[in-house]
């Protein structure tokens, strides 16, 4: 396989899991020593090289910074009556080191799916690496609840001033407004108490659910996210491979409990024919195969 061009290697990541990256190129590396310095000196026309394995400070990737070298070489030359001697340090950020993994990925051939070719789910399988590219869409259940809330924010700012012998029936119609977009906020934070978010990537071969950590998004931002085109790197944890085969989107949640009846008698709610008006997305509580849960390593452009 063709070396990966310098165009390929620079990549900006919006979402990246560092620990897994780190652990990943360990494995790769069969560990990384402990050597923090290349050091190089002159003298005379010979020449030793001389292979170092890496460094590695604990301190360092708290910093974003990390010490480690790999295949770093040292030189040695000898002059007459002259020494000069430097001393370098190799370091690596966390996006430096994403790009390394993602070659190794590619030079060893361990993406089952790339972003140049096109997803088929029924040739994956669970423990592949793949990469994809597309638009991510928001958990469609935690889109609804956020559009909701804002329609009765923003019917609240537009409300026009009751007269005064309305006041009262206005103001009971603001206390019923109110109670419902408390519980919508109570059924928002349900769905994401637990510090995941999925994102729905659709092909027409399939359809993924990438399940993210917030912890992990570049400025903990996920509008970042919604909107561009990105690439996703991450490794396959369930397949669903034929339509009567779903994802539950409520699955980290105790809505999970809750059958179908009552689910769909909740969401009648948004229904209604006032609220038609505002383009509230489709309800959806799971995703039909062919589909995958994937675990993103990074999100990247």
């Amino acid at each position: 396989m063709k070396k990966m061009s310098l165009k390929d290697q620079l990549i900006i990541p919006v979402y990246l899991n560092e620990k897994t990256v780190l652990d990943m190129l360990a494995i790769i590396e069969d560990g990384f020593s402990m050597v923090s310095e290349v050091s190089s000196s002159n003298q005379n026309s010979s020449t030793t090289d001389l292979k170092l394995g890496g460094g590695l400070s604990t301190k360092a990737i708290l910093d974003k910074l990390l010490k480690i070298q790999i295949d770093t070489n040292f030189e040695k030359e000898k002059s007459n009556n002259t020494t000069a001697e430097t001393k370098s340090e190799k370091v690596h950020t966390n996006v430096s080191l994403l790009s390394k993994f993602r070659s190794e990925l590619i030079n060893n051939q361990l993406l089952s799916c790339t972003a140049e070719s096109d997803l088929d789910i029924s040739k994956i399988k669970t423990g592949d690496f793949i990469e994809l590219e597309g638009e991510l869409q928001k958990n469609p259940m935690i889109d609804l609840m956020e559009k909701f809330i804002d329609v009765f924010r923003m019917s609240d700012i537009f409300a026009e001033k009751p007269t005064l012998g309305n006041k009262k029936a206005t103001s009971n119609q603001k206390s019923s407004d109110n109670a419902v977009v408390k519980q919508m906020k109570s059924f928002l934070d349900e769905l994401t108490h637990s510090g995941t978010v999925d994102f729905i990537l659709e092909n027409p071969k399939g359809t993924l659910v990438l399940s993210t950590q917030e912890q992990y998004l570049a400025n903990d931002n996920i509008s970042e996210i919604i909107g561009g085109r990105f690439k996703i790197l991450g490794k396959v944890i369930k397949i669903c491979k034929t339509s009567e085969e779903s994802i539950n989107l409520l699955r980290k949640t105790s809505l999970y409990l809750l059958d179908k009846k009552s689910l769909d008698e909740f969401l009648q709610l948004f229904n209604a024919d006032e609220l038609k008006q505002f383009n509230l997305p489709n309800i959806k509580f799971e995703i039909s195969g062919p589909s995958a849960i994937v675990i993103p390593v990074a999100i990247y452009a």
